[in-house]
């Protein structure tokens, strides 16, 4: 049986992978949106109090009502009537919000990207401004959301495909660049509610499955949850890439997958744990090897047996392979480690890859692939 804390952690992230699960859109609130970033990162509702109050602090002499500040001139809404659409914006990063309101202009602040639903106006772009412009009504001022007017820009369009691409193409320089979770969680969106037929967008949604299945979720540090149990924070030169063409098939995602249900730990992925298993499977799936629940089964208990399946900085697995490593550039350079010592290691792929597959072979019956070796590993220094 799972202890109270495993099943608080497991429950994490089924909590954000729940996100995935509509079908279509979903308008909320602004103080909803915020209630369910508290919900996955409470720490930031103290930082949120004290940011309030430097708010006030700073600004007692600026304004002493929301309607005194100066905003952009657009076409003024209701700020009641401002909905989010949590399928169509990024998670809102409550950091970025806290900046915001650290650093706050009244000449920054940007009209709301937004479009007509109803007597609503679904914003889908400007969730960041909306959210600190909200919370200084709110919070430093202790107004009411109805009649205080808000600038927007309305835009005719409701195709939720065409909205979604713009949004993706738009966040550039002048505004918080879209990391690889923004993006990845707009390709899986797309592909569930919008039905895009793009392939690439269609490889994310079944990828997100089957993080989702062995309980792992995608996530990024700048959420809070970076430290929950199955957060997979690396996605860049594993799931994403920025040439999307170039990413890694979904059949190693699989692998990756599988060996985490396999080894049955509660705890986040480690980056380097991610970075070499993708280039180990995914050099596995170019010489088509089969790599099926059998072999990962295997390869999970030659991981647990030989290092504890730990690929931290500072786990055994690269300390050997460090070891090994030195042993071969004593040899092939030895004026150069005489004179500066030991050069060029670091505990990456292009050197953890070719020691696993020594071990491997060593150890175990599994099938290796052929992969560029940057050095030999003597088998005088594997387990």
């Amino acid at each position: 049986m799972p202890t109270t804390e495993e099943y608080k952690m497991s429950k994490h992230a089924d909590i954000v992978n729940e996100q995935y699960n509509h079908k279509e859109s979903n308008f909320v609130s602004l103080q909803t949106r915020i209630t369910e970033a508290f919900k996955l990162a409470p720490k930031f509702e103290a930082q949120l109090e004290a940011v309030v109050e430097e708010f006030k602090r700073r600004n007692k002499d600026n304004w002493s009502s929301f309607s005194e500040m100066e905003l952009v001139q657009a076409i003024p809404v209701d700020f009641s009537k401002i909905l989010i659409d949590s399928t169509m914006q990024r998670p809102l990063n409550m950091r970025h919000v806290l900046k915001i309101l650290n650093y706050f202009s009244q000449t920054m602040v940007m009209p709301i990207q937004v479009y007509k639903e109803g007597d609503n106006y679904i914003a889908w772009d400007g969730q960041h401004t909306s959210i600190a412009l909200y919370l200084i009504l709110t919070k430093v001022f202790g107004e009411l959301q109805a009649n205080t007017m808000i600038p927007v820009n309305i835009y005719p369009v409701k195709q939720k495909l065409e909205i979604r691409r713009n949004f993706i193409l738009l966040n550039g320089d002048a505004k918080e660049k879209l990391d690889f979770i923004d993006t990845y969680r707009q390709m899986v969106y797309g592909a569930i509610i919008d039905n895009s037929d793009d392939p690439i967008w269609q490889d994310t949604a079944k990828i997100n499955d089957l993080l989702k299945d062995a309980g792992l979720f995608a996530t990024h540090e700048k959420f809070g949850d970076e430290r929950e149990s199955g957060a997979f924070t690396l996605l860049a030169d594993t799931i994403m890439t920025k040439k999307l063409e170039k990413r890694k098939d979904v059949d190693v995602t699989r692998m990756f997958a599988k060996y985490w249900v396999y080894i049955n730990e509660e705890r986040p992925v480690q980056a380097k744990e991610a970075r070499m298993l993708y280039e180990y499977f995914d050099a596995c799936f170019k010489d088509g090897l089969k790599v099926d629940d059998k072999y990962l089964l295997d390869f999970a208990l030659f991981c647990k047996e030989y290092f504890e399946a730990n690929w931290s900085e500072t786990g055994s697995f690269w300390s050997k392979a460090k070891l090994s490593y030195e042993t071969w550039y004593k040899k092939a350079n030895p004026e150069e480690f005489e004179e500066n010592g030991l050069k060029g290691f670091t505990t990456e792929p292009r050197f953890g890859v070719p020691f696993l597959i020594a071990q491997i072979k060593k150890s175990t019956k599994l099938k290796t692939p052929k992969y560029k070796h940057l050095y030999a590993v003597d088998k005088k220094d594997l387990w």
